[in-house]
């Protein structure tokens, strides 16, 4: 059995218990046996935030509850270790969980910057433990249908690809951390850095990019990148709306033979002014992901989908994508990692 301890107990971490519940409930050697939140009332209600639970968690298992983290691992001796808590806090808890040989699920962003990102990685690969971070949008199937048709050619050539990502703006967490610190916040941090992941996991790395960000409301609340691979280009569009908006997650990617459309609920293809719908299964998502990582733990697998190496690939091209912005959205050439 996989005993996990969860780090941070708000409204993400809501997402994560309840996938420990499913798959304990579906037979998957895993159980939530602790968690841990400076925060008493945490543990009293539920923090509302842009995602809905999928459902409703019945008879839970106890589990045991703190305050302190580190005296949680320390007494738990847990397997696995799941940090849900704000971006400047995950090098140290991830680093320092990995040294107590757990292995850790870290939330996204993995880190505040490109270089803590990497210590995390160089030291999930000292400590010969598996290291994952949830970017959770590699495991829904409307992504991954996307990355197969990259992959086999079935449209032809991608000519060009654009994604967009819109949320409601945040209210929810400790202080407000998510929109007053830009590089630990901002809508780039928040929703762009799902699609600059999904994108160099479908199509590399690019060569070149640029930003555009602008704070209409509250800092870099908008963003616009461009990433240019050649032959073509995937332009990437996010922002944070109004506390009356409605989620949404989309992308058009033109291909030889056609346009492929995810519009946020469902995938067409369309052809010579002909549409046809592509049929989705699974939810996707944090429950699908907790499944693929957990599968990954209880049988020694490689973890082929989202090591932790391209998430760090992932905070480069956000930091390349500030400094562009941050100067008038000036052309950057990006390395190979």
């Amino acid at each position: 059995m996989i005993r996990v301890a969860l780090i941070g107990f708000g409204g993400i971490a809501q997402l994560h218990r309840y996938a420990y519940w499913y798959h304990n409930r579906a037979g998957m050697p895993v159980q939530l046996v602790a968690a841990s939140d400076p925060n008493p009332a945490a543990f009293e209600g539920m923090t509302k935030i842009n995602l809905d639970m999928p459902g409703d968690i019945v008879d839970e298992l106890p589990f045991a509850k703190y305050s302190d983290w580190r005296q949680m691992i320390a007494e738990q001796k847990p397997d696995l270790v799941d940090i849900c808590v704000p971006t400047l806090l995950h090098e140290e808890i991830t680093i320092e969980a990995l040294k107590a040989g757990c292995d850790v699920l870290c939330e996204k962003p993995m880190a505040t910057a490109y270089e803590p990102a990497k210590r995390m990685a160089d030291a999930a690969a000292e400590s010969g433990r598996s290291l994952m971070i949830g970017q959770c949008v590699r495991f829904y199937p409307q992504y991954i249908y996307l990355r197969e048709a990259v992959a086999d050619g079935r449209y032809g050539k991608v000519a060009g690809a654009s994604f967009t990502r819109v949320s409601p703006l945040p209210m929810w967490g400790g202080a407000n951390w998510r929109r007053e610190n830009i590089r630990n916040g901002s809508s780039i941090m928040d929703l762009n850095i799902h699609d600059i992941d999904v994108m160099q996991y479908i199509f590399g790395m690019p060569t070149a990019l640029s930003c555009r960000l602008e704070s209409r409301t509250t800092p870099y609340d908008y963003s616009l990148s461009r990433f240019n691979y050649g032959d073509y280009t995937v332009e990437i569009d996010s922002a944070w709306l109004d506390e009356k908006a409605v989620f949404n997650m989309s992308y058009a990617v033109e291909f030889e033979k056609g346009t492929l459309r995810f519009d946020g609920e469902a995938v067409t293809f369309t052809a010579d002014g002909v549409t046809q719908d592509i049929a989705m299964s699974g939810a996707g998502g944090i429950t699908t992901e907790i499944e693929y990582f957990v599968d990954i733990l209880a049988n020694n697998k490689e973890n082929a989908e989202n090591p932790p190496e391209q998430t760090v690939n992932t905070m480069y091209l956000l930091e390349k994508c500030f400094e562009s912005g941050e100067n008038g959205g000036i052309i950057l050439e990006t390395a190979e990692q």
